[in-house]
Formats: C-alpha cells, sequence, structure tokens
C-alpha cells in the first residue's frame, strides 16, 4: 500500500513537443472537402497536410488536437467518419522536445516522497500500429523516460504506460488498475486535456471519495488546481 499516487500527462504537460495528429473527415463515402473549413470556424489551425487512401489529413498541435475533440462530439454520425494518423506520436524527438520546468519538478519532488509512486500515462502508444501512411513501430516508453532522465528525474520505462488511444477511458484504466492494488489515500493527476481531467475525476464518485483525487488542468505549461473528492 503507499500513500501518493502521481499521475502525469507527457505532451502539453511535462513537455512541449512538436508532434502533430493528423485527422480526415469522410462524408457519405467521401472525403470532406469542408473539413479544412470546420477546422478553421472552430479555432483549430493545421500545420500541415498529406493524402492517403483518398483522404486529406490536417495536422493538428497536440494542444489543438484536445481541442478539437470537444468541438467533434456533436458532429460525427453515421455518415461522417473521423480518421487519424498518430505516426508523428510514435516517437519522442528529443531535439524538439522542451521540458516543462514547473511539472518536471513537481514530478521529481513527487519522486523523493516516501511511498509514493509516480507514473507517466500518455496517449500515444508503445505497439506497432496501422497508420494511413504505412505501419509505425513506436519508441515513446524507453524516449519518455530518456527525456526526463535528462532533466533530472529517475523516471524509468516500466513507469510510462503509452495507451494509444485519444479516449480519456483508456488513460482511466491504468489509474484504476493502480489504485486497485496498491490503494493510495490520494492520487495527483496532471493533464492539460479537459476531458481526461473530468474522467478522472469521475472516479470520485466510482471510489466513494477513497482514494481522495486531486485533479490539475495544464494550461500554458502551468498546473491549476481543477477538483478534489
Amino acid at each position: 500500500m503507499i500513500d501518493n499516487l502521481f499521475v502525469f500527462d507527457f505532451d502539453d504537460t511535462l513537455a512541449e513537443t512538436t508532434a502533430l495528429i493528423g485527422i480526415a473527415r469522410e462524408n457519405n463515402g467521401k472525403n470532406d472537402e469542408l473539413f479544412r473549413s470546420w477546422l478553421l470556424e472552430h479555432n483549430l489551425y493545421p500545420l500541415n497536410e498529406k493524402s492517403a487512401g483518398g483522404l486529406t489529413y490536417h495536422y493538428l498541435s497536440s494542444e489543438d488536437f484536445a481541442n478539437y475533440q470537444k468541438a467533434a462530439t456533436e458532429f460525427i454520425s453515421e455518415t461522417t467518419i473521423d480518421h487519424f494518423d498518430f505516426t508523428d506520436t510514435a516517437k519522442v524527438d528529443p531535439e524538439s522536445a522542451k521540458q516543462n520546468s514547473a511539472l518536471i519538478n513537481i514530478l521529481k519532488q513527487a519522486e523523493s516522497q516516501p511511498k509514493t509512486r509516480v507514473i507517466i500515462v500518455t496517449a500515444r502508444s508503445s505497439d506497432n500500429f496501422e497508420s494511413p501512411m504505412g505501419t509505425v513501430t513506436p519508441t515513446n516508453r524507453e524516449d519518455i523516460a530518456n527525456f526526463l532522465n535528462s532533466a533530472g528525474s529517475n523516471i524509468r520505462a516500466s513507469q510510462v504506460f503509452p495507451v494509444g488511444s485519444s479516449q480519456p477511458s483508456a488513460k482511466v484504466s491504468v489509474i484504476k488498475k493502480y489504485i486497485d492494488s496498491l490503494g493510495p489515500k490520494t492520487v495527483y493527476f496532471y493533464d492539460d486535456n479537459d476531458l481526461n481531467v473530468d474522467a478522472v475525476h469521475e472516479l470520485c464518485d466510482e471510489y466513494g471519495g477513497v482514494p481522495n483525487i486531486i485533479t490539475y488542468k495544464v494550461k500554458d505549461g502551468v498546473p491549476q488546481m481543477d477538483r478534489e473528492c
């Protein structure tokens, strides 16, 4: 049993990265030529475009992708399907990734506390996956551990959980396994995505307030306390 479980997201939380996520919209079986306009109308700004399989993929930063997730839920239907390209998230580029010193300092302080476990849970993938551009072999687990080690952390690759999904339930599943197996008194969760923060907070009801779950929304590299049980 432990006293504290600290859970950190990676992109736009512990680090600023340049990994882009591609999105293509299919409408009635065809490439939606108006999708770029839809993105711009929702203040989402593609940084690149690629074509594959008859679809045009528009590439967003991880921050814009989080905002896309909130905006897109009401537009997806049986005739409207969004497709994704996560190729760029298969690795961490140490040359372009920048440390978020405020969050990394919190992580290192947590590591120094007794009866405390620290884990990284990211939407990036650890398993080979098929992208519109071909088969991708991720190196995220080792890359993230190496990146944090270079910042003075003792994180090991075994403490990094790339869930391979942008669905909040994937991160929640990892956290629940730690709660069930280690019985922490308090869980601290840091993430830049509102949907993830909301989903983790809902565990308060599921566990009846034990452990106490304290969520932090990270905005512009600064953690702001969201809620607790």
